[in-house]
C-alpha cells in the first residue's frame, strides 16, 4: 500500500487528538478531585455516589435535629432550675414568717417578695426558645401564662386559677419531638400540666393570702412548707426526667458523628482520586504527547513554501 502524505498528516493528527483527550481527562480529575465527571464515564460510581450523598445529607439533618433539642432542653433545664430556685427561697421566707414572733407588718413585706418570685415564676412558665413558647406544648406561638390575670389572681382570693392560663388550665398539652435518628424521635419539651400546672400556683397564691391575713398564726404558715416540699419535689423529678433525655440525646449524638465520619470515608474511597497515580498518569500523557508532536514534526515533509521564506 502506498502511504502519502495526506496519509502519513491524517493519522498524526488523529492520534494527537486522542492524546489531548487524554490529558483534558487528567487535568479534569486533578482539577476537581473526583474519579468521574459525567455518570456516563462509569455508571456504577455515580449511582454509588448519589446512596452516599444522600446519606450524608440526612445524618446532617438528623444532627441539626439533635442540636435545635438540645438547644430546646438546655433552656428548659435552665428555667426549670430558675423556678426549683424560687421555690427555694419561697419556702425559706416561709419558716422565717412561720415564727410567732414576726407581726402582720412584716409578714406583708415577706408576701411582697413571695408575690414578686410567684410573678417570675410565671415569666418564667412563658419562656422561649427562637420564637416558640416551651411550655405550652404544641401551642407554641402562644404564652402559656397570662401575666396581668396572675397578679390578679395573687391580687383576689376568690380568683379561679384558671383565668391565669391563656388556654385554660392545661391537661393534655401535646408533646414537640424531634426526629433524631433514622426511626427514632424524642420528645424535647416538658408537659405544663406537670411543672406550672394549678398546684403550684393555688398552692402559692394560698401562702400569699396567708401572709396578708393578720389573724394568720405560724402553725398556719408552718403547715405550708408540706405542700412547697411537694411542689420543690415535683420540679426535682421533671428535671430528673429531662437530664435523661438530654443524656440520651447526647448518646444519639455521638453516634451520628461516628457516623457521618463513615460514610463521608466511603464516599471519598468511591469517587475522589489518589492524586498521586492521576499526577503520574498526567506526565506520562505529557511524555507521550511531546513524543507524537516531535514525531509528527518529523515526519511532515517541508514544502516549497518552507524553502520561499
Amino acid at each position: 500500500m502506498r502511504v502519502t502524505q495526506t496519509m502519513l498528516t491524517q493519522t498524526n493528527l488523529k492520534h494527537l487528538s486522542s492524546s489531548y483527550n487524554a490529558l483534558a481527562k487528567v487535568q479534569e480529575q486533578l482539577i476537581s478531585g473526583k474519579r468521574i465527571q459525567r455518570a456516563s464515564e462509569d455508571p456504577v460510581v455515580a449511582m454509588q455516589g448519589i446512596r452516599y450523598r444522600t446519606e450524608v445529607r440526612e445524618i446532617d439533618q438528623f444532627r441539626r435535629n439533635v442540636s435545635e433539642a438540645t438547644s430546646w432542653m438546655d433552656l428548659t433545664d435552665s428555667t426549670l432550675n430558675e423556678v426549683t430556685e424560687a421555690v427555694k427561697r419561697i419556702r425559706e421566707l416561709t419558716t422565717q414568717a412561720s415564727n410567732d414572733t414576726y407581726e402582720s407588718s412584716q409578714r406583708a413585706i415577706i408576701k411582697s417578695e413571695i408575690d414578686q418570685l410567684v410573678e417570675h415564676i410565671g415569666s418564667l412558665a412563658n419562656a422561649k426558645s427562637g420564637e416558640k413558647y416551651i411550655y405550652n406544648g404544641t401551642k407554641t406561638d402562644q404564652p402559656l401564662i397570662d401575666m396581668a390575670a396572675l397578679k390578679a389572681f395573687l391580687a383576689d382570693p376568690a380568683a379561679d386559677v384558671d383565668s391565669i392560663y391563656t388556654g385554660g388550665v392545661p391537661t393534655d398539652s401535646g408533646k414537640i419531638a424531634f426526629e433524631v435518628s433514622k426511626g427514632i424521635t424524642m420528645q424535647v419539651n416538658m408537659q405544663p400540666e406537670t411543672v406550672f400546672g394549678r398546684e403550684l400556683f393555688e398552692g402559692l397564691r394560698d401562702l400569699s393570702r396567708l401572709l396578708g391575713d393578720e389573724t394568720t398564726g405560724g402553725a398556719d404558715l408552718s403547715a405550708q412548707l408540706a405542700t412547697l416540699d411537694t411542689l420543690g419535689q415535683n420540679l426535682i423529678t421533671e428535671r430528673a426526667e429531662l437530664g435523661a433525655r438530654a443524656n440520651r440525646l447526647e448518646l444519639v449524638d455521638n453516634r451520628l458523628q461516628d457516623h457521618e465520619i463513615i460514610a463521608k470515608t466511603i464516599m471519598s474511597n468511591n469517587e475522589d482520586i489518589d492524586i498521586e497515580r492521576v499526577i503520574m498518569e498526567l506526565k506520562s500523557h505529557e511524555t507521550v504527547h511531546r513524543a507524537a508532536l516531535s514525531a509528527g514534526a518529523r515526519i511532515i515533509q517541508p514544502t516549497l513554501l518552507d524553502f520561499l521564506r
